[in-house]
């Protein structure tokens, strides 16, 4: 089984949808399998890749046994990524999304459909409730956007402190990934002073070195349902993205080294 990581944070419209998407798309442009879960009943990333252009179904279905995986699992045209939808359709899946993650099966499912992929990306609802309590329950990895706001920023201590009571109860495995600034408007004086209190709170092994600027391409992407990287003119939008994928992979290695003795030679 590859890795699994959740893109959660306390509040919205910070970019966890941009993030999942051009994240993810950006790993499977080294060759990675990744796959690419709605699992907010809100649908975001099912609209953010047009998704609903080629199915409906996708978790809420395999819940209830209606369908199989490969129903719902659809692969993108180069099969290096593939997207599986909440497939909430009615206001009552809502309730049954939430049951079944109080319940453990949704996080017993994401187990399931996750193990043929290098990295399965987790676009979860605002908020700590029990959907990304589930979902965190059963991740490797947490990675938190956050917003160049001041409120943002000093509401994320509690919304951290709480991942790790969950890391302590459900999974002791659970690792923060990293925190991402994103939204940051390099021409804002007061953006500028909440990013470097920011640098000056967080330790370099918390703060991703990457931070996704403010970027209009972004929303023209999302116009379009696509990464940033497919959209022309975009270059400097998508590059925030790939040099997050780049410190992902660096950090796996680091982490990789710390494990194994160098010593031992190749054979």
């Amino acid at each position: 089984m590859g890795k699994i990581i959740t893109v959660a944070s306390h509040k919205g419209g910070v970019g966890k949808t941009t993030t999942t998407l051009n994240a993810g798309y950006s790993l499977s442009r080294f060759g990675q399998k990744v796959l690419i879960i709605d699992s907010d009943p809100q649908g975001g990333m099912t609209i953010a890749s047009n998704l609903k252009r080629r199915t409906d179904k996708g978790l809420v279905q395999l819940l209830k046994n209606e369908i199989k995986p490969e129903q719902a699992v659809i692969p993108t045209k180069d099969k290096q990524m593939a997207f599986l939808g909440s497939g909430v359709t009615e206001p009552e899946d809502v309730f049954l999304f939430d049951r079944e993650a109080r319940k453990g099966t949704l996080g017993k499912l994401i187990t399931s459909v996750s193990e043929k992929f290098d990295y399965t990306f987790i676009d979860a609802p605002a908020g700590l409730g029990a959907i990304v309590t589930s979902l965190l329950s059963v991740s490797n990895s947490v990675l938190v956007p956050v917003g160049c706001s001041s409120i943002a920023v000093r509401t994320l201590p509690l919304f951290l402190k709480l991942i790790r009571k969950i890391r302590a109860k459900f999974n002791n495995n659970l690792m923060l990934e990293g925190v991402l600034m994103t939204l940051v408007d390099e021409n804002s004086a007061s953006c500028a002073e909440v990013f470097d209190e920011v640098r000056n709170s967080f330790p370099s092994n918390v703060l991703f070195d990457s931070y996704i600027p403010y970027d209009e391409a972004f929303e023209r992407a999302g116009i379009k349902s696509v990464p940033a990287a497919m959209l022309k003119g975009a270059t400097e939008a998508a590059q925030a993205y790939m040099d997050l994928a780049i410190e992902l992979k660096n950090r796996e290695m680091q982490a990789d080294r710390k494990e194994k003795d160098d010593d031992e030679g190749l054979f």
